[in-house]
């Protein structure tokens, strides 16, 4: 059962070499395809050209959720639902296998974490709010460092307009790991929707910081000198 728990995990993020056509990515002319690009666009109205290097983001790094989340925002903004749709019903049946591993391993264990967790993660993806975040209190419930849980709190908690307590969420995941865009990236749009533009700003501006750290450390990899073949 835990082998299978693991690959219903891995089945939930986009399988490399394989993404929907209009993921493609088709950036503009000159613009770097980075997280930092996106977010300036986006800041700027540019919600076209901004989908464009989400894109070519998610090409990249096709398990970048945080990216195709950010994706799904922008299209949504720009009312164009028909990809959004595309989307999840391409993926649905990833969702579909995940959800029956999760809910066998619940049969066993009604308060495994992980399970609770995940499927709350499926519900929020599905846009089914109120199970969503039944599962995931129920999991920071039985163990609360599980930082995927509070990032998706956090998510649930804004759509509900409960800011107060979204951000409460959303700064327990930053707490548990800094180095994770994803939470900084939700708390920016939790205090955006609250008005304050101030924290706003800030949030955005760490995950900025925290993408161009991720490349510049992928850079020099890809520089590094090789070790010497062995003799």
């Amino acid at each position: 059962m835990k082998k299978k728990l693991e690959w219903a995990v891995v089945a939930l993020f986009w399988p490399a070499g394989f993404l929907p056509i209009f993921f493609l990515p088709v950036c503009a002319s000159g613009q770097a395809s980075s997280p930092s690009a996106a977010i300036a666009l986006e800041q700027q109205g540019k919600l076209a050209e901004a989908a464009q290097v989400w894109r070519a983001v998610i090409q990249k790094d096709p398990n970048d959720a945080g990216a195709f989340a950010s994706l799904g925002v922008i299209l949504s903004k720009q009312q164009n639902y028909h990809d959004v749709a595309s989307a999840l019903f391409w993926k649905s049946h990833l969702y579909d296998d995940a959800k029956r591993e999760f809910e066998s391993e619940l049969s066993i264990d009604p308060s495994h974490p992980l399970a609770l967790a995940y499927l709350g993660d499926i519900e929020m993806k599905r846009t089914n709010p109120d199970p969503a975040l039944a599962l995931l209190r129920r999991a920071v419930g039985v163990k609360n460092d599980i930082r995927i849980a509070y990032v998706d709190l956090g998510a649930v908690l804004t759509q509900q307009k409960q800011y107060k307590d979204a951000v409460t969420a959303l700064r327990h995941a930053v707490e548990l790991d800094p180095s994770q865009p994803d939470a900084h990236y939700r708390l920016g749009r939790t205090y955006q929707a609250m008005g304050n533009s101030a924290e706003s700003q800030k949030e955005f501006a760490k995950v900025r910081e925290l993408h161009e750290k991720a490349d510049e450390s992928l850079a020099s990899r890809m520089s590094a000198t090789p070790p010497p073949l062995p003799q």
